[in-house]
C-alpha cells in the first residue's frame, strides 16, 4: 500500500512538473508565437500590445495572489472571466500538487543513483510513457480540432464557457487553435522526456 501511494505521488509530481513547465514554457516562447502565427496581421495590434496583454493574462492565471483580470486592450464577458477563473484554479492545483509531491520525487530521484531495488517501478513508468503516445495517435486520427473539443468537454464537464465568442472575448484572437497545438506538443515532449528519463534510469539500474 505504501509503495502504491509513493508511486502515485511520484507520478502526480512528475505530471504536474510537465504541466507547469509547459505553462511557463509557452509563456517564454510566446514572442515567437506572435511572429509565427502572424498575430499582428490577424489582430491589427502591435506585437508589444499583444505580448503585454498576454503577460497580464498569464500573471493572473499563475499568480495565486492575483484574483482580478483586466486586460487593457481586450474586454471580457462574464463567461470568459468565469472560464479563466476555472483555468486559474486548475493551474494552482498543478502548482500545489507539484509542491506537495516534490519531496517524494526528490527522494526517489536520489534513489535512482544509489539503489538497485527499483525494478518494480519499471512497468509502471513504461505504461506512463506509452499512454500519451496512444492518446497522441488518437488525436491524429480524429484531428486536433475534434480532440481539442473533446479535451475541453472532458475537462470542463457541463461548462461551455470555454467556447469563446471573439466578439465578446476578443482575447481569443491572440490564442488561436494552433497556439494550443504547440502547447500540447510541448507538453508531450516534456512529459515523455521526464518519464523517459526515469524509465531509462530504472531500466539501467535493474540490469546490473
Amino acid at each position: 500500500m505504501k509503495n502504491r501511494l509513493t508511486l502515485l505521488s511520484i507520478t502526480f509530481g512528475l505530471l504536474s512538473a510537465a504541466i507547469l513547465l509547459t505553462i511557463y514554457g509557452m509563456w517564454f516562447f510566446y514572442p515567437q508565437e506572435i511572429h509565427f502565427l502572424n498575430l499582428e496581421t490577424s489582430t491589427q495590434l502591435s506585437s508589444q500590445t499583444i505580448q503585454y496583454n498576454f503577460n497580464v493574462l498569464m500573471q493572473y492565471l499563475t499568480n495565486p495572489l492575483r484574483w482580478t483580470l483586466s486586460m487593457p486592450d481586450f474586454r471580457s464577458s462574464v463567461d470568459g472571466l468565469h472560464h479563466f477563473e476555472v483555468v486559474k484554479l486548475l493551474f494552482h492545483v498543478a502548482q500545489l500538487v507539484f509542491l506537495v509531491n516534490l519531496p517524494i520525487v526528490y527522494v526517489f530521484f536520489r534513489k535512482l543513483f544509489k539503489e538497485k531495488m527499483l525494478a518494480h517501478y519499471k512497468n509502471w513508468f513504461l505504461i506512463c510513457l506509452l499512454l500519451p503516445i496512444g492518446i497522441g495517435i488518437f488525436a491524429i486520427l480524429i484531428g486536433f480540432n475534434q480532440f481539442f473539443v473533446l479535451f475541453h468537454q472532458l475537462l470542463f464537464v457541463g461548462d461551455e464557457t470555454w467556447m469563446f465568442d471573439p466578439n465578446k472575448d476578443p482575447v481569443i484572437r491572440i490564442l488561436p487553435e494552433l497556439f494550443f497545438l504547440h502547447a500540447f506538443s510541448l507538453f508531450f515532449l516534456l512529459y515523455e522526456g521526464i518519464f523517459g528519463f526515469f524509465y531509462y534510469k530504472i531500466s539501467k539500474k535493474s540490469t546490473f
